[in-house]
């Protein structure tokens, strides 16, 4: 490692992390300074997996994330992710979809495209994308991932108007 060190510091970059830092005073508001998510939870089904690996293992889950889209989950499916999650202290976080990559344009799916797959194209996805959100909250959900940055502005509107709850979680990805 020495000769990348050295490389490293002829570069004017530094040559290692700063291990000397102390630790970050932050916490999250229960005192805890990391939380542990599990990410593509498709439905209930993989849910209640989730649960009883992380029962058997002894981990303790924060969070899950679906995503596929709220679209493509039943109320029922919403309702028993929801009930699973209040009952073992899991946010339950749902993805606003299907995207672009779902669209039937291949640009997402183009190697220079694929930073949009997680977009919504037009203003009518942008109008699905929005009344996805709104089913959701109606159905008790507070916590969702915006893949689109028009989408997480208007998101934040309609929470500073009131459209949306006051404790509702608008997380990006």
């Amino acid at each position: 490692m020495r000769s990348a060190r050295s490389i490293l510091t002829a570069c004017r970059l530094p040559e290692a992390d700063a291990h000397g830092l102390p630790d970050s005073a932050k916490r999250f508001a229960d005192g805890g300074q990391y939380r542990i998510e599990i990410p593509s939870v498709e439905g209930p089904r993989a849910l209640e997996a989730v649960v009883a690996a992380a029962a058997e293992h002894k981990v303790c889950i924060h969070r899950i994330s679906q995503g596929s889209g709220i679209m493509l989950l039943t109320d029922e499916d919403i309702a028993a992710m929801l009930a699973l999650g209040r009952a073992h202290g899991i946010e339950v976080c749902l993805f606003v979809g299907p995207r672009a990559s779902w669209d039937t344009g291949v640009q997402a799916a183009s190697v220079n495209g694929r930073v949009l797959g997680a977009s919504l194209r037009g203003a009518d996805q942008l109008a699905y994308g929005i009344e996805d959100v709104l089913r959701a909250a109606a159905l008790g959900v507070r916590s969702i991932l915006v893949g689109d940055v028009g989408h997480l502005m208007v998101l934040g509107r309609m929470k500073a108007r009131g459209d949306l709850p006051a404790d509702f979680v608008l997380k990006t990805s």
